[in-house]
């Protein structure tokens, strides 16, 4: 995910400076010639990790998803895939990785800021997968739902099987509330394995909700409690699936409401940081307040 860039670029360099091979390969220069066929798919990646420290990602994705096209056995495959989600998400310019943390650390504070500067990192680096995966979430935090989905469509196509940009093709089409496409994203991945399976979850109770299947919205919620407690948007969830189930003129909810809105004002940025995969991650809190205020509770 994009949090572990850093690590990934960590990899990269250990990767080949660390193999015999390495010497070689670094003081070689890229090249566009066919793939030798006695090339095997493990040299086809180092290749290409290899291009990417030169700074040439195309050519290492070409060269990727050359061998992926080709390729059949099921181990290949998924290597090829890997290499070819890292390549497209490590950065190769100071610059660009330096406003892309800068739109990070804005997001919170400041969306359009945020904006700015993810949108610098991206004419730097237009190719950059976690670069327009976070420009797609900041533009749905200030409610360019469209726009966010525009910015991913001929990324999920070339790689489907990435799962950080699925999450954030699904996100954005819950964010437009096109629930067929997001089901089929959805239905396409497995989410109990998946990495990011409380950020799916709450897509999941945002779904059933909006689509008045209160029961499945309270099945995934229980899930995700489970999860991560810890998680804000689990208690403004179960406020609004309270309130919606409350008899008309009744208000309820009060600890959950509080709770969601002393946790977003609290968040640490650490904390901030481990939830921000979640584009509306305390963004109700106006809509939560102004409903504690007008019930005589308190959001202090």
């Amino acid at each position: 995910m994009n949090l572990n860039l850093n690590f990934i670029k960590a990899v990269f360099l250990a990767a080949f400076f660390l193999s015999p091979i390495s010497s070689a390969y670094a003081q070689s220069k890229p090249v566009s010639k066919p793939v030798s066929k006695s090339e095997t798919y493990k040299d086809i990646i180092e290749k290409a990790y290899n291009l990417s420290l030169q700074k040439d990602r195309q050519q290492a994705l070409n060269i990727l998803m050359t061998a992926l096209q080709k390729e059949t056995r099921p181990q290949a495959v998924a290597e090829l895939r890997k290499a070819l989600v890292d390549v497209a998400h490590v950065f190769i310019s100071d610059k660009a990785q330096q406003a892309y943390e800068a739109g990070l650390s804005l997001r919170k504070t400041d969306v359009v800021q945020a904006l700015a500067k993810l949108n610098d990192a991206a004419r730097m680096e237009p190719d950059n997968i976690a670069i327009l995966t976070e420009l797609s979430r900041a533009l749905i935090a200030k409610g360019d739902c469209s726009g966010a989905q525009d910015n991913l469509v001929k990324q999920i196509k070339l790689f489907p099987y990435d799962e950080e940009l699925k999450l954030g093709s699904a996100q954005a089409l819950v964010c437009q509330a096109s629930w067929l496409d997001y089901a089929k994203l959805y239905d396409s991945t497995d989410v109990k394995k998946s990495a990011f399976q409380k950020f799916w979850l709450i897509l999941e109770v945002e779904r059933y909700f909006k689509t008045k299947m209160t029961l499945k919205a309270q099945e995934n919620l229980a899930v995700l409690k489970k999860l991560d407690p810890k998680y804000p948007e689990v208690s403004y969830w179960s406020w609004k699936i309270a309130q919606a189930a409350a008899l008309p003129g009744k208000k309820v909810g009060f600890e959950d409401a509080q709770k969601y809105v002393m946790a977003c004002k609290n968040i640490s940025a650490n904390q901030y940081r481990q939830y921000m995969i979640d584009p509306m991650l305390c963004r109700h809190l106006p809509e939560v307040e102004a409903d504690l205020k007008g019930s005589n509770g308190t959001a202090e």
